[in-house]
């Protein structure tokens, strides 16, 4: 081996398409780029890993896999942490006198712990003197680039502001040439090269005699298999592209219909965010939203942008503050006494609490791994305002359920409806449980579809809290909302107010 080759770390930017860091080595090398993803035993060993969303990753994994081998390129599978696979690699190289790659290239994360394994891998690649480049990925603005006016050193800490300055820089020309770039996502990877044979390596072009690793996906999904029991959907680039165009369709009626949970009027395309199967400025593009501006009265286009930028918000957040992952980002409620009943906290899990929307959401997710967005606001405020549980109980028991299940969006979600985070809702403000089912699930097509004991029910009894509910066999309200409401009010006002 004599030409200059390299290698692309891939960790949650699993496609081909439009991917910064892929196509930088691409270039570099004139397609002598071989794929690389290793496996952390510390990721797979968190409190709130989730076998569900682990099978997606792996069907997204062994999707791209697919993917570049159709193209020529190849992909291997570590079982082990990239501070280990790299040293180890190099060392075989030396060993068989065969030159080591000139460049590594991976996309940037946000989140602490790939932060610090980041500045890491990076330190020891420099001291190899391999060339590195990073990538930005799947946001479209990164959360070191949205910053209040002259003060690159500070964040937003509120999201109107945030969102001014992120619509601002969609217009400019740096984001718009950020989108159109997305027209060319297919492109480098077909021009001068033969079709179906854009990459020019193999690993096996340097698997000697005593290569240190095999391949692990096989193995991963072989014992993954066994903890999986709901059924998982078709992942890759091309399923998230298809789920686009569905979507799309349904853009201008988005305003209106995304609150209600028996519509399907929302994109769920957040599976496919998560693993970098699409990204932002894609999902943008392939949308037609480039010269969406922030209104007042939002449509349904400018409501889907804004909650992208939502998203993005978060992830700022989660970048300025890694602290936010354990603690409140309000840090006069890190002391709060919350109540933390254990059987309470079962009930809510299992979808028995009496409250039907509750129910009903708890037990789409159950039998899912997804849940309606509108519906997660009200059961993360029936737990942390009603039954006065700790946010961080949800949070992780929704980071196990979830396909989509995503740190900054999640912890921030959680944050927000406990009103300990960020621009939160107002601890005042909370949301009663009979209005919200009222209001957005008024025939009850949903709680019926999740709650089959209550198929039967008049409509008004799935909304009142003093409907007999013996005819169905479905418990009473394990919690009387309007007494909650005054306990939660009380509590908080505790943490505001100063004693004495």
């Amino acid at each position: 081996m004599h030409e200059p080759w390299g290698i692309h770390w891939f960790r949650r930017d699993l496609r081909i398409p439009g991917n910064e860091g892929l196509k930088e080595n691409f270039k570099q090398t004139q397609g002598r780029t071989l794929g690389l993803f290793c496996f952390d035993r510390k990721f797979l060993s968190r409190s709130d890993f989730s076998h569900h969303r682990f099978s997606f990753f792996l069907k997204t994994l062994k999707k791209l896999k697919e993917d570049l081998h159709a193209q020529g390129g190849d992909l291997l599978t570590v079982d082990a942490p990239a501070d280990q696979v790299l040293p180890q690699l190099l060392a075989h190289l030396c060993s068989h006198k065969i030159r080591p790659p000139s460049l590594m290239t991976w996309n940037r994360d946000y989140e602490p712990f790939a932060r610090q394994r980041d500045a890491h891998i990076e330190h020891l690649l420099k001291a190899q003197e391999i060339m590195i480049f990073q990538g930005r990925d799947h946001l479209l603005f990164e959360p070191h680039e949205i910053f209040p006016p002259d003060q690159p050193d500070k964040f937003y800490q509120v999201y109107t502001p945030f969102a001014r300055k992120w619509f601002a820089k969609l217009a400019s020309p740096e984001g718009q040439i950020r989108l159109k770039l997305q027209n060319k996502i297919f492109q480098y990877f077909e021009e001068k090269v033969p079709k179906n044979y854009h990459f020019r390596m193999h690993w096996s072009d340097i698997q000697q005699k005593n290569f240190p690793f095999f391949d692990a996906l096989e193995a991963f999904e072989k014992i993954n298999e066994k903890k999986v029991t709901l059924s998982i959907p078709p992942a890759g680039f091309f399923e998230g592209f298809c789920q686009l165009l569905k979507f799309k369709s349904k853009l201008q009626s988005y305003q209106k219909d995304r609150d209600y949970p028996a519509s399907q009027g929302t994109s769920k395309i957040s599976l496919f965010l998560k693993n970098g199967s699409l990204t932002v400025p894609q999902v943008l593009f392939s949308l037609g939203l480039e010269n969406v501006t922030m209104k007042k009265e939002p449509c349904g286009k400018t409501q889907f942008v804004q909650e992208l930028a939502w998203r993005e918000f978060y992830y700022s957040i989660l970048y300025h503050r890694p602290d936010v992952e354990k603690k409140c980002f309000l840090s006069r409620y890190d002391k709060i006494p919350w109540e933390n009943n254990e059987k309470w906290f079962q009930r809510w899990k299992e979808g028995t609490t009496g409250f039907p929307i509750v129910d009903a959401g708890m037990r789409e997710l159950a039998s899912t791994g997804w849940m309606h967005n509108r519906v997660r606001m009200i059961v993360a405020s029936f737990l942390t305002k009603d039954l006065l549980i700790d946010w961080r109980w949800g949070e992780n028991h929704f980071m196990k359920e979830l396909l989509d299940g995503d740190l900054a969006p999640n912890n921030g979600g959680w944050q927000w409806a406990a009103s300990t985070g960020c621009d939160p809702q107002p601890y005042f403000r909370i949301f009663n449980p009979w209005l919200q089912s009222q209001k957005f699930d008024p025939q009850g097509q949903y709680i019926k579809k999740f709650v089959p004991e209550l198929r039967d029910a008049p409509v008004q009894a799935l909304h009142d809290p003093n409907a007999d509910r013996t005819p169905w066999r479905y418990p009473t309200p394990m919690v009387q909302h309007a007494q909650q409401r005054e306990k939660a009010l009380s509590l908080f006002k505790k943490m505001i107010l100063p004693s004495g």
